[in-house]
């Protein structure tokens, strides 16, 4: 067990030392931001990083914290993730501020939440790690993330009309930005030629939104139907009958499992269905289709979170080389009909 003194971090830093991290609020493109480096910070220290999955409505206590405890097979270092932790944390705070006092030194532990009540675990975990809230960002914070992210992620320059109109119409959904940045960075001519005002305005929702429904349309009735063989044989005809690029479809695939996690944290919010609708810009049949895959997903303990991360590691790995996109498509789709 190893316990730092109170004064050796910052409270919201997130670096290789973190044994505890708070992420919490609605802002699920943040939550993954911080993840990624936090998880990057800690492959740089420790080497493979191993990543567990609890959902907050099945798992135990004994369950995250035999994890925790519990060396790796491979001596490697550990992600423990509590999904929708805000009543794991309400049933469990004595124990959680326990643990907090002696965390061990080969994992980091991982609440992600929707909701979170300050009081003396507070005071545990900021010695040891970070609290961070996660809220949406303004249209005046979207614009300034888009350039920074586009050119980090997607080493693409987009000039600042561009990222301002494209904000004006997508709003400041910073996941909603992301995927449409990644889309554009693949229409410039060049890898030197930045996104412009006039690309965002030929492509942005012109168009896109129905190409991008019959890409999520072949995906949501695999869920719906348990047909994940029929979704990659949609996949197939779109991509070869209409000439359409394979990683925008991927893109467009990814887009989908970012509403279905905006959509939970919201539903977990109370919020009805109407209003995250609304939100996600769903109407008629594609409202109901979305919801009933929505509720398929959200019955399988951690399937909604999986999908996201596996839709992670989908772009992650098509960017790195690991296989091309359509192979990789056809992977996580597969999984999708396993879970």
């Amino acid at each position: 067990m190893a316990k730092k003194k109170a004064t050796s971090k910052p409270a919201a830093t997130v670096d290789a030392s973190t044994r505890i991290l708070v992420l919490h609020g609605p802002d699920e493109m943040q939550k993954r931001e911080h993840l990624t480096t936090l998880r990057n910070a800690l492959a740089k220290q420790h080497g493979e990083v191993e990543t567990f999955n609890f959902d907050s409505r099945t798992a135990t206590l004994a369950d995250v914290f035999d994890e925790l405890r519990a060396y790796s097979l491979m001596m490697t270092y550990k992600i423990v993730i509590v999904e929708d932790a805000d009543q794991f944390v309400k049933s469990h705070r004595d124990a959680l501020e326990r643990y907090a006092d002696a965390p061990v030194d080969h994992a980091t532990l991982i609440l992600r939440a929707n909701t979170w009540h300050r009081g003396n675990l507070d005071k545990k975990i900021t010695p040891i790690g970070a609290i961070i809230k996660c809220e949406p960002a303004t249209q005046a914070q979207a614009i300034q993330w888009a350039v920074k992210h586009c050119k980090k992620q997607y080493k693409t320059e987009i000039d600042r009309p561009a990222a301002q109109l494209l904000v004006e119409r997508l709003g400041p959904d910073l996941l909603m930005l992301d995927t449409e940045l990644g889309k554009l960075s693949l229409m410039t001519s060049s890898p030197d030629q930045p996104i412009t005002a006039q690309l965002v305005e030929q492509t942005t929702q012109k168009g896109s939104d129905e190409e991008a429904w019959a890409i999520q349309e072949a995906i949501l009735d695999g869920i719906v139907n348990n047909t994940p063989g029929k979704s990659i044989e949609m996949l197939h005809e779109l991509i070869d009958l209409s000439g359409k690029p394979d990683v925008l479809v991927m893109y467009f695939v990814a887009d989908l499992m970012r509403k279905f996690a905006n959509a939970r944290s919201m539903k977990l919010a109370k919020i009805p269905d109407a209003t995250i609708a609304k939100q996600l810009k769903l109407w008629g049949p594609r409202q109901q289709k979305f919801f009933r895959a929505l509720s398929i997903l959200g019955s399988k303990p951690g399937a909604i979170a999986t999908v996201f991360d596996n839709a992670v590691q989908m772009d992650k790995r098509s960017k790195s080389g690991l296989g091309n996109a359509l192979s990789n498509l056809e992977t996580f789709t597969f999984k999708l009909g396993a879970l």
